[in-house]
């Protein structure tokens, strides 16, 4: 049952506003200053957390993938119309397997290749849904608004700044993320706060946020320390505890010092509990088996970093209740979807990489009980060109993604599928897909399913007032 607000609670979300640059894009800062009246107010509610642990991971594909091929109408006229947009970039009927096209007009359908065949089975098992045409938008536009370029997110088409929108939903630039601004509302259901926003690549600005930090992780673990781990160092025993006792120090000459120090001392202390704690996680390791790919190639998920990012995650998850954890947000990331050139070469294996992983990383939570608590959700800079450039296909907009776990309402492509050809109501220029469904959306639907109240989502996602509430995809 959700609590009042508390005054911490208010301050957080107001700093959350405050540092997220509202009223940019045109929506009216005094509707955001009603939510923050809203979240001042004794009656304001609070997120609800007290329902088991939930954990949302995007996985973020870099460079913009070309969803055309992922998702490829199979009705004769719509294939038709898409094998002669694509020439060369078509995927022939025959590596195609169908699929249920719930939610669709009558007399369509669609089809995955071959090797997102995992991905497929948990769509069919209803693990999976499609979120069709999900795109960069600050409010819904038409394609007469395209033309005239009212309403356009900035600088459309550049990778930085559109993985920039992607992840905080602003300009390049932008201090926080939507991921960390949930963090922000989230993190005090948490024991340890520190485990909120978790990234598995770095840092990213989609789990930044005002008061949560995000915490990395490598691909075998917290990243230790290691002179000042217990053992031999330097050829004496002593060489660690001397080391800590230097760095527990509180003083330094400057902020910057101070600053490092302090990420420093972190790094320490929470190694030493989460290692145990992943340790005795009981997450498989992954299977060190060649698996032979319809093209003949061949997979190996023990060497598949992404895969490797999902199994942290995975004993991540499996630890949450040792760590006294309710709400988490991770961020994972693959990369090679640039696809200019040699994109039929290389994308059946990046679509491979992508479906083993997610399949192995959902084999794993169900293994620990915790399928139904995690939900995964794919994003990519853009979507590209429906039109091949010879060898590729161009920076798009508009694209098809995947959420996937136990609690989503798989078994269904959520929004209008688009008409697969060129010069219809959504095509804004060589098969750029103008987004029916803007990222804000999904993202609300998410946040939803993490407890968010609607007063936190109006914070989070400073332009969720420009949009309808968007796809249903939970129970």
């Amino acid at each position: 049952m959700a609590t009042n607000t508390s005054r911490r609670s208010f301050l957080t979300a107001a700093g959350g506003l405050a540092a997220s640059g509202l009223g940019r894009f045109g929506t009216p800062l005094a509707m955001h200053l009603a939510g923050i009246g809203a979240l001042a107010s004794s009656q304001a509610a609070a997120a609800t957390t007290n329902d088991g642990y939930k954990a949302i991971v995007c996985l973020f594909m870099q460079g913009g993938n070309d969803s055309h091929n992922w998702i490829v109408p199979t009705d004769s006229t719509n294939y038709t119309s898409y094998a002669a947009a694509r020439r060369e970039l078509a995927v022939p009927t025959n590596k195609l397997v169908g699929m249920t096209a719930a939610g669709q007009a009558s007399g369509r359908s669609f089809g995955m290749p071959q090797e997102l065949a995992p991905l497929l089975a948990r769509y069919e098992a209803g693990q999976c849904a499609v979120i069709a045409n999900v795109g960069t938008l600050v409010r819904p536009i038409t394609k007469a608004e395209y033309a005239a370029g009212v309403g356009l997110p900035s600088k459309l088409y550049s990778h930085n700044d559109q993985q920039a929108m992607w992840q905080s939903l602003q300009p390049e630039g932008a201090p926080t993320g939507w991921g960390g601004r949930m963090g922000d509302v989230l993190m005090a259901a948490n024991q340890q706060p520190v485990f909120t926003a978790i990234s598995t690549n770095g840092n990213a600005v989609f789990l930044s946020g005002s008061k949560v930090n995000q915490y990395q992780l490598g691909m075998n673990g917290p990243v230790a320390i290691n002179p000042a781990m217990d053992g031999t160092h330097a050829g004496s025993t002593a060489v660690p505890g001397a080391l800590r006792s230097m760095l527990a120090s509180t003083s330094s000459p400057n902020d910057f010092q101070a600053e490092y120090l302090k990420v420093v001392q972190r790094s320490l202390t929470t190694t030493s509990t989460l290692q145990p704690a992943l340790a005795a996680s009981g997450v498989a390791v992954l299977p060190n088996v060649a698996v032979t790919l319809p093209d003949g190639s061949t997979l190996n998920l023990a060497n598949e970093p992404l895969a490797k990012q999902l199994r942290v995650v995975a004993q991540m998850v499996a630890a949450a209740p040792r760590l006294g954890l309710q709400r988490q947000v991770f961020m994972i990331t693959v990369s090679g979807f640039d696809a200019h050139a040699f994109q039929m070469r290389d994308q059946p294996a990046n679509m491979a990489r992508v479906a083993q992983s997610i399949d192995w990383f959902m084999s794993a939570l169900q293994g620990v009980g915790m399928v139904n608590n995690v939900t995964l959700f794919t994003a990519s800079d853009f979507g590209r060109t429906l039109v091949s450039n010879g060898d590729g296909s161009d920076h798009g907009w508009g694209s098809h993604h995947f959420v996937v776990g136990g609690a989503v309402k798989g078994k269904k492509i959520y929004g209008d599928f688009p008409v697969t050809a060129l010069g219809t109501t959504t095509d804004v220029g060589s098969g750029r897909l103008l987004p029916g469904i803007g990222v804000t959306q999904l993202a609300n639907s998410l946040g939803t399913w993490m407890g968010l109240s609607l007063t936190e989502r109006q914070i989070v996602l400073p332009n969720l007032s420009n949009f309808g509430a968007g796809p249903t995809i939970f129970g």
